[in-house]
């Protein structure tokens, strides 16, 4: 690794450290219904209206205990938010062309208190749906661990992010370029490899690592990561837990002043595989 690369790892690790929750499979642990978890019986009260789309229920694919988690502002301390997505055919995982705003074929739900009462019947499981329509195979606990993160290579903030530490470096210009073009082979790999996450980057705030590219329309508009769930075999049995197509993953976005606000109502989702 040379000299300049070196410089810029440990700059892009100063400017761009950041809080985060790593969520952790916890294969050891049955989960009940108002834990943190992914799959199985969704926490639901039974005097609310349950989540559907064109009159059909939603799938849950995971919920985070607010409260039992520790999260803190600018996310929720208390309550349970939760990730549902249609089960229609057509909307591959609850999208269409793998990405949707429109809030029809997926939906994130807060509720501020937990009410223990008893969750309505009828309500879909990962076990009693086809896994063609859902990249969730099993029901697993979730712990929520805090720690420090920084930006990855496939963030669509990273290119700018290192020229702009080139320029205060060097004094160049090199803003029409993208990353990769400015260094060699050894050096992209260094970067790819120890920038960000490592899968499985099962996290909520962070930075989105993604198998392709920036999958964000507007990353100003929807410049907070509220999910993300990767694709992840069991370290039991090696049987299937997450499956997005072909070891993909899943995001839903929001905006950092919405989140503040407790107004889930205008996130994005989108998934991407390899």
């Amino acid at each position: 690794m040379s000299e300049l690369t070196k410089r810029l790892a440990e700059e892009i690790t100063r400017r761009s450290t950041i809080n985060h929750y790593r969520l952790v499979m916890n294969e050891e642990r049955q989960p009940n219904a108002t834990d943190s978890k992914i799959g199985g019986m969704p926490y639901w009260p039974a005097n609310k209206e349950f989540p559907t789309d064109s009159g059909n229920p939603m799938l849950m694919l995971m919920q985070i205990n607010c409260g039992q988690a520790g999260l803190q502002a600018p996310l929720p301390e208390q309550g349970m938010l939760q990730w549902f997505i249609s089960l229609n055919p057509e909307r591959m995982y609850g999208c269409r062309g793998n990405y949707s705003m429109d809030g029809e074929g997926f939906k994130v739900i807060y509720h501020e208190t937990i009410d223990v009462s008893a969750t309505p019947a009828g309500i879909p499981t990962h076990d009693t749906v086809d896994e063609a329509l859902t990249p969730v195979r099993s029901e697993v606990a979730i712990d929520v661990v805090p720690e420090e993160t920084v930006m990855g290579v496939s963030d669509g903030r990273f290119n700018d992010l290192f020229f702009g530490i080139i320029k205060d470096l060097t004094g160049e210009d090199h803003s029409d370029k993208m990353w990769y073009e400015y260094l060699n082979n050894d050096d992209c790999l260094y970067f790819e490899q120890n920038m960000g996450m490592k899968r499985p980057c099962h996290q909520i705030l962070g930075y989105p690592v993604y198998s392709q590219e920036e999958a964000r329309r507007d990353i100003q508009l929807h410049d907070t990561l509220l999910f993300q769930l990767d694709s992840q075999f069991s370290t039991v049995d090696r049987r299937e837990l997450v499956m997005w197509g072909d070891m993909g993953s899943g995001f839903i976005f929001i905006n950092r002043d919405d989140l503040a606000k407790r107004d889930f109502s205008h996130t994005y989702y989108c998934w991407d595989c390899g």
